[in-house]
C-alpha cells in the first residue's frame, strides 16, 4: 500500500473556515434585511415553484422602480397580514385585466393584479381583488434549494 502523506494544515483550515465564513456572511445579510428566504407551501405557483422550494426574496427594486407584470412577488395576504403569499403580477396600475368569468377591470392606482401560475389551484386577485402595492414584501429571485420531490438548486425564477 503506497504511503499517503498527511493533508497539509493550511488546506484543512481553509476547508473548515471557508464554508463557516460564507454562512456567517449570509446570516448577517439576512439579518440586515438585504434578502429573505421563504418556503413555498402549496402548488399554486406550479410549475415555476413547487411545494418545498426555498426561495430568495429581495426587497423591491432599487431607486423606487415599480414591480412589473411577469415578476413573482411575495406579499402579505390582504385578509391576514401575518400570512405571506407568492404570486405573479399579471396587471399593473392602469392595465385592463380579465378577472375571470368575463369580468374585465382596470387595475387601480397603487395596486397590482396577481395570480398563481397554477390558475386552477390558486387563491389570488380573482378571489379578493387587486393587491395594494403596500403589501408587497419583495421579489422572488432564485430557488435556493428544494426539499420537495425534485431537487433543484440555484435556479432563477422566471
Amino acid at each position: 500500500m503506497p504511503f499517503k502523506p498527511p493533508m497539509p494544515l493550511k488546506p484543512t483550515i481553509r476547508l473548515i473556515l471557508q464554508p463557516l465564513a460564507i454562512s456567517i456572511a449570509l446570516a448577517l445579510l439576512v439579518r440586515e434585511g438585504l434578502f429573505r428566504i421563504y418556503n413555498i407551501p402549496s402548488a399554486s405557483m406550479a410549475p415555476a415553484l413547487q411545494p418545498g422550494d426555498h426561495i430568495l426574496v429581495t426587497p423591491y427594486y432599487p431607486f423606487g422602480a415599480p414591480p412589473l407584470p411577469g415578476d413573482v412577488v411575495v406579499f402579505r395576504a390582504p385578509a391576514n397580514g401575518d400570512e405571506l403569499m407568492v404570486k405573479r403580477i399579471v396587471g399593473a396600475p392602469g392595465d385592463l385585466v380579465n378577472a375571470g368569468g368575463g369580468n374585465a377591470q382596470i387595475v387601480p392606482a397603487g395596486h397590482f393584479f396577481v395570480m398563481g401560475d397554477n390558475r386552477g389551484n390558486s387563491y389570488d386577485s380573482r378571489s379578493w381583488g387587486p393587491l395594494p402595492a403596500k403589501l408587497v414584501v419583495g421579489r422572488a429571485r432564485l430557488v435556493l434549494w428544494s426539499s420537495g420531490n425534485s431537487p433543484r438548486l440555484f435556479r432563477p425564477i422566471e
